[in-house]
């Protein structure tokens, strides 16, 4: 009950933060907006915006853990923070430092979505990962990055968009043999599934059996 609590009342200022940095853009006012958002950062997490922008990802995921275990609220209000300053770099025209960022952010996301329980109130920030993946998706983006977005678009049975990631790591990487078993596994799970689920995630059995054959030979 306590943890829900403490949960509660940081969810109660990342809301009010949002509503005042959404105030500040709509009146073109990009700095005010910054300062709301390493106000919150240091509000929430102790650190202002220059330690999360240095931080690596284990860094920053080790700073929403409770016990060892991902708190998906708290993980959720960081990267939608660093969404809002990436948004604004971007409107700035800082295109590199943004990019960087929303990588982070999505990473978050992504961690917030795969390790989330029924009891996470920040749920409906997670369409935001569409969004970002949108803005990245003609960059480099990392591997371990790349295969979490493959383990987002499994669980929301999108198997299509998963497959297109899956080949773009194979081919970035010269189709290596770890990478190869990686992804004869990933058509081996989803010949688990029934004919209308694949259907309804843009993928046919005959579609898997295909592709599968076609790993296993370069393999």
């Amino acid at each position: 009950m306590l943890k829900r609590n403490l949960t509660a009342e940081l969810v109660g200022k990342f809301n009010e933060a949002l509503a005042k940095i959404k105030e500040y853009r709509e009146e073109g006012k990009n700095e005010e907006a910054l300062i709301v958002i390493d106000n919150t950062l240091k509000d929430l997490f102790r650190l202002g915006f220059k330690f999360f922008n240095s931080f690596s990802d284990e860094n920053l995921i080790d700073m929403v853990k409770t016990d060892g275990t991902i708190n998906a609220d708290k993980c959720i209000m960081m990267a939608k923070l660093l969404e809002e300053d990436a948004e604004i770099l971007e409107d700035l025209g800082n295109s590199d430092e943004s990019f960087y960022i929303y990588l982070k952010s999505l990473n978050l996301f992504l961690e917030a979505f795969l390790n989330k329980d029924e009891d996470c109130d920040l749920q409906g920030f997670f369409s935001d990962m569409d969004i970002i993946i949108e803005k990245i998706c003609n960059y480099k983006v990392p591997v371990i990055l790349q295969n979490k977005m493959i383990d987002y678009y499994i669980k929301t049975k999108n198997y299509d968009k998963a497959e297109n990631i899956l080949y773009e790591i194979l081919e970035e990487n010269d189709f290596n043999k770890n990478l190869l078993e990686k992804g004869i596994s990933f058509y081996e799970e989803l010949l688990n599934k029934d004919d209308e689920d694949l259907e309804n995630g843009n993928l046919s059995k005959e579609e898997i059996i295909e592709s599968l054959s076609s790993l296993k030979k370069k393999l």
